[in-house]
């Protein structure tokens, strides 16, 4: 582990999110797939689906994760093939499509949330409830930030 070493405050702990960020998605995945045998992305997309009533378009899941529509398009294929998800047109509009679990998929999601907990656990366990508020209020800001800096990206690019 490097530490950071700059003089600017806002650019080390900038940097040093960074670092945080890759390194909690690096156990996590490595983690998740040595006990349960699925990547963080596929728990992630299962978790989404579970939450929005078992029932999500992919447009909302590339939303709900902050990944490219074409990213979730890759990884429904991959668990269409596993056997964790299904699509089916929405009968309501056809344009659109549905994904869901099946039931495999809803028995992997539940072998996989203790682990994700252990994930979680270890994670945070030098973190206070008080200094989780704190962190929480704290990436909700950056979150903002960085959704309103792309915003004005998109608006920049465009002819």
């Amino acid at each position: 582990m490097i530490d950071v070493d700059h003089e600017d405050t806002i650019l080390r702990s900038f940097i040093l999110f960074v670092q945080t960020a890759y390194t909690i998605l690096k156990y996590a995945d490595a983690h998740l797939y040595r006990k349960a045998r699925l990547s963080i992305s596929k728990l992630v997309v299962m978790r989404a689906i579970a939450s929005n009533n078992g029932v999500i378009t992919p447009s909302e899941l590339a939303e709900w994760t902050q990944t490219e529509r074409h990213n979730i398009t890759t990884v429904v294929e991959r668990m269409k093939r596993d056997g964790l998800i299904r699509t089916e047109r929405n009968p309501r509009d056809r344009r659109f499509v549905n994904v869901s679990l099946t039931d495999k998929g809803r028995e992997v999601l539940m072998q996989a949330m203790p682990v994700a907990r252990e994930i979680v656990d270890q994670v945070m366990s030098s973190i206070s409830e008080d200094d989780a508020v704190l962190l929480e209020k704290s990436l909700s800001a950056l979150r903002q930030s960085a959704h309103q800096g792309l915003e004005h990206v998109a608006k920049r690019s465009q002819p």
